[in-house]
């Protein structure tokens, strides 16, 4: 048994799975929690977590099927793509000892054994996406990445197990799966466990989370054709920051278009410039005729070029 786990023997998607999900957080709860998913907020958990809202049976859905079908043949072809790396099943729910609210069921557990004899562990995350999605797992620059809501699913693998590396092997529709290894950051993993204990607090208190955008508009769908008056200072604040923010923002698109005018300019005919700080580019894309019709135009983007720091 691990001193930062505890290894709880069950079989994923069975009855006594879903019930030990209901008493933790797992991986795809944390992405939600944190306003990462684009399918779950942080009430629709809530309301899971309290008995308010039974979990929603998707196994039948032909996405989440094929990632099922898919899961071991792309686990066994990460095996062979290194032989250097024991690849094992694990066949149970991992509970942080630490912080029991979390747990973590994850793809594979990988091992590597040193030159020095010094075993290491990581995880393994199979991940299947339809290949329209593919750029949501890339850079601005073509690199692949991990996106966001997967970031936050295997940061809180991490928080669980303690350990401090990992891959995502993801079938993005191309002719081969994606690798894309993965390193702990400890302030990530403080957010992640903060998070979470934050979250639990609410369903321990039963108290409904603070709402997101989507959230409010579940909750409170219709007025009442009402305007009731209100001596709270909370309201006061929040209207006048509102209307500041409201405000600012108005200046700042104003401003933003001005400078992007003036960068366009610079730039003129050439695909973009470049100094020692950042990069500027106005590429030309086509858009293909779908809704409407086919156009072509240039898109402005800058980023900040940062100085790779040597260890």
């Amino acid at each position: 048994m691990s001193d930062i786990f505890d290894r709880l023997k069950v079989e994923q998607k069975t009855s006594e799975w879903l019930e030990l999900r209901q008493h933790g957080l797992g991986g795809s709860d944390m992405s939600s929690i944190m306003g990462l998913n684009h399918y779950a907020t942080p009430l629709d958990v809530w309301l899971e977590k309290t008995g308010r809202k039974t979990h929603e049976d998707i196994s039948g859905k032909w996405a989440v099927a094929k990632g099922n079908v898919l899961e071991t043949p792309l686990r066994r072809r990460f095996r062979t793509l290194h032989p250097e790396l024991s690849v094992q099943e694990a066949h149970a729910i991992l509970r942080s000892k630490a912080h029991p609210v979390l747990q973590a069921s994850v793809d594979g557990i990988l091992h590597r054994k040193g030159e020095t004899g010094i075993s290491s562990y990581g995880i393994l995350e199979i991940k299947t996406a339809n290949s329209r999605r593919e750029h949501e797992w890339k850079t601005e620059d073509g690199e692949y990445m991990i996106p966001d809501y997967y970031l936050a699913q295997v940061t809180h693998y991490m928080a669980v197990t303690g350990y401090t590396w990992g891959y995502v092997y993801a079938d993005l529709g191309g002719s081969e799966p994606v690798e894309i290894k993965f390193t702990r950051d400890e302030d990530d993993i403080t957010s992640v466990i903060t998070a979470a204990e934050d979250f639990w607090g609410y369903v321990q208190r039963d108290e409904m989370p603070q709402l997101t955008g989507e959230d409010v508009v579940k909750v409170y769908p219709q007025d009442d054709a009402s305007l009731q008056p209100t001596e709270d200072t909370r309201f006061e604040n929040l209207a006048r920051t509102y209307k500041e923010y409201t405000t600012t923002e108005r200046l700042a698109k104003t401003e933003k278009d001005r400078v992007g005018n003036e960068l366009k300019t610079l730039i003129g005919e050439h695909k973009g410039l470049i100094s020692t700080q950042y990069k500027a580019t106005y590429t030309t894309t086509t858009y293909k005729e779908r809704f409407t019709p086919a156009r072509t135009n240039r898109v402005l983007r800058v980023n900040e070029i940062k100085t790779k720091e040597t260890k």
